[in-house]
């Protein structure tokens, strides 16, 4: 019997959570769900499939990036990864929108933090992998690069 990782469980369940599942249900963001329309306490995942504007501005971030994980390459078409849910963070700048997310087989190692502007037109990440080291996408402050080195996913 093959064992999996606790972190890989906790972090399953999180995703799969009874609360995710109804905001899928609910059509997300789409529906009205004033939950999932506004910032904050969102998945990735959904995020993506549900707003245009944070998809273009991702696929923008992600394109070209031969240099990326294939999950995070995939980010966009395969949800193929486990992802937390988003937290608002305020900076000098104003607010934006924090998400984090991991390759499901190496999570403490392989992982990426993802700041959107709040209205989803630009975008930051910090990828760290064991292969390729530390990545950073796009050109962020020093106080937008200090919010993508928080820990956790």
């Amino acid at each position: 019997m093959r064992r999996f990782p606790a972190v890989f469980l906790f972090v399953s369940a999180c995703v799969l959570s009874p609360a995710s599942s109804a905001l899928s249900a609910s059509g997300g963001a789409q529906s009205g769900n004033p939950v999932a329309a506004s910032p904050g306490n969102r998945y990735l995942n959904q995020l993506v499939a549900t707003s245009p504007e944070h998809q273009k501005t991702l696929v923008a971030l992600l394109r070209g990036r031969r240099d990326l994980p294939e999950w995070a390459r995939s980010i966009i078409t395969n949800a193929r990864y486990v992802t937390s849910v988003s937290r608002v963070v305020s900076l000098p700048e104003g607010e934006f929108e924090l998400f984090g997310a991991c390759d499901p087989r190496d999570c403490p190692n392989s992982h990426m933090r993802i700041l959107f502007s709040i209205d989803g037109a630009k975008a930051w990440a910090r990828l760290v992998d064991p292969k390729d080291g530390q990545q950073i996408l796009g050109q962020p402050s020093a106080d937008q690069l200090q919010a993508l080195m928080t820990p956790g996913i």
